[in-house]
């Protein structure tokens, strides 16, 4: 018979420490707090602003055409030669072009400006017309509701096909912006990962792992090899605004995740600027580093234009352009499998670039199927969030749609609802975005519903930026996953910066009560482990001296 002294009971179980990857789902809690939300909100307007003021300063000719990374897409899918999607690109742009002429030709003007006063001229003539028929016919009372829901329909029909027109001669004109093109098509590869992640399609053509690598992979394709300059200046101003902001965010999700605590935004942002170099740097230098071995090995087979002994040389010595080659693969996995690790490491260690490409790759190439794991439970979890998130801001702004409308009778000159015309409800567009109708509205209507989009687009925004924060949240705690089963550091340990006051010895304070002088020390700081700090508090009492 077992002693009693020996049995167990079993009180609980710490799911954290037999279960790591549940730390993961602490993502959504971090990655909803406001200081976070609001960091990854001022990034992306000021992203999206830049993106479209390059839009507007580029010259027409280098934009992009309808849905030409659908067809970079196909092409580069199917292995076609370059010059084939390069053909295809300008055919669709030769078509636009010709057809804009042809509009000019049709309404005898010769200026963009002009044929936009030319289509609102039609349609106000085919408005007057649908109303001359309808005095005709009101007179018959027979006739007159007829009539009126005739004059209704044809009022309607020509402001959509002016709104149409207009919109097809601006494509035609002026392409579709490059930031524009870039960015709805990586927005719509993330709504696939969504939406594959709700459905379960993981390997679909559509599915999951397929928007991933269309992800980081058609458009940076197509941007650095199509439109380079562009999206070097893009690329500089992006990595400018996300190494403010995106460090700060890493920061409030570092010390938040390791101790539970928040720092405000103004401290998060002083952390930012003053490692600023750091987080800039990053993801450059590993891109130098395969630049710089890639020109050393394109110079070295210069020796190929040599007449006899080129080839020679080159055969012999081919064995270092291989080696070259490893190194350069081995950089370009390392820098695409650790970059989501770079920013969590200068946040949680207070290091450097180098550290953080050197925690990131070593971590990558020690634990592959780790860290690939703990990316698919982030995605899958971030996909069910960002799908709660996206229906609440959609549910509310149906609500918000709903009432606001509820009393508003008045039309719009298109025989429309104006609140509808200001502001498309979310239910009937079956979508949180929507455009503005301009030429349907009068010049009030138009300053109202700037105004509105201004705060619905606002609200709209809170989604993308918490995707944003909730990237860097998951990544930070990935990182200290990836931490304590390398370097076995504990989940808790973090950076901490000291103030100056902490640092500061303060002058010894000496109180005279009662006849008695006691003495205080002052408080004595130290500093443990790389800059966290530990404040030791000593004090002394001198004896005490009787007055004499």
């Amino acid at each position: 018979m077992a002693d009693e002294s020996s049995s167990h009971v079993i009180r609980g179980i710490d799911w954290k420490s037999t279960f790591p990857f549940t730390q993961i789902f602490r993502s959504f809690r971090i990655a909803i707090h406001p200081s976070k939300i609001i960091l990854a909100l001022l990034a992306m307007l000021l992203i999206w602003f830049g993106g479209w003021f390059l839009d507007r300063v580029w010259p027409a000719s280098n934009s992009a055409v309808p849905n030409e990374l659908g067809i970079y897409g196909e092409s580069y899918m199917d292995a076609l030669p370059r010059n084939a999607f390069a053909a295809a690109r300008l055919q669709v742009w030769d078509t636009m072009q010709a057809d804009y002429k042809r509009r000019l030709t049709d309404y005898k003007v010769n200026s963009l400006g002009d044929l936009k006063d030319a289509i609102v001229k039609n349609r106000e003539k085919e408005v007057s017309d649908a109303r001359a028929v309808f005095e005709k016919a009101k007179s018959d009372s027979a006739k007159r509701d007829a009539a009126q829901i005739t004059l209704s329909n044809a009022i309607r029909g020509a402001y959509l096909n002016a709104e149409s027109e207009w919109d097809e001669a601006v494509l035609e004109a002026k392409g579709v912006g490059l930031f524009k093109t870039f960015y709805d098509y990586e927005i719509g590869l993330v709504n696939s990962t969504v939406v594959g992640v709700r459905h379960g399609d993981w390997f679909g053509p559509t599915g999951v792992v397929s928007s991933i690598r269309n992800f980081f992979i058609v458009a940076p394709v197509w941007a650095m090899i199509h439109h380079w300059f562009y999206f070097t200046l893009l690329f500089l101003y992006f990595l400018f605004v996300w190494s403010i902001f995106g460090g700060a965010i890493s920061r409030i999700a570092a010390v938040h995740a390791a101790r539970d605590e928040k720092i405000s935004i103004r401290q998060a942002l002083r952390f930012s600027t003053s490692k600023f170099l750091s987080f800039m740097s990053a993801p450059i230098i590993p891109l130098l580093i395969i630049l710089a071995v890639g020109v050393v090995v394109a110079i070295g087979g210069l020796l190929l234009n040599l007449p006899f002994f080129g080839p020679i040389v080159v055969g012999a010595l081919f064995f270092l352009a291989l080696a070259a080659g490893f190194v350069m693969t081995l950089v370009l996995i390392g820098t695409a499998g650790g970059l989501n690790l770079m920013y969590p490491t200068i946040a949680v260690e207070g290091s450097d670039s180098f550290d953080a490409i050197s925690r990131s790759f070593s971590y990558l190439y020690a634990r592959p199927w780790r860290l690939a794991f703990y990316s698919a439970v982030a995605i899958a979890y971030g996909a069910i969030c960002y799908l709660f998130v996206r229906y609440f801001i959609y549910l509310m702004l149906t609500v918000t749609h709903f009432f606001a409308g509820l009393l508003v009778f008045y039309s719009a000159d298109n025989a429309g609802s104006l609140w509808n015309m200001l502001w498309p409800s979310p239910s009937s567009l079956g979508r949180l975005s929507y455009s503005i109708n301009f030429l349907s509205l009068g010049p009030g209507q138009k300053v109202g519903a700037v105004l509105l989009a201004m705060w619905v687009y606002l609200v709209i925004c809170i989604l993308g930026a918490f995707a944003i924060s909730f990237y860097f949240s998951s990544s930070t705690l990935i990182y200290f996953l990836m931490r304590n089963e390398v370097d076995a550091t504990e989940l808790d340990d973090v950076y901490l910066e000291q103030s100056e006051e902490e640092f500061t010895d303060s002058a010894t304070i000496t109180t005279v009560a009662g006849g008695e002088v006691t003495s205080m020390s002052t408080v004595t700081a130290t500093a443990e482990g790389e800059g966290a700090g530990a404040v030791t508090p000593s004090t002394e009492s001198a004896p005490t001296q009787e007055g004499t």
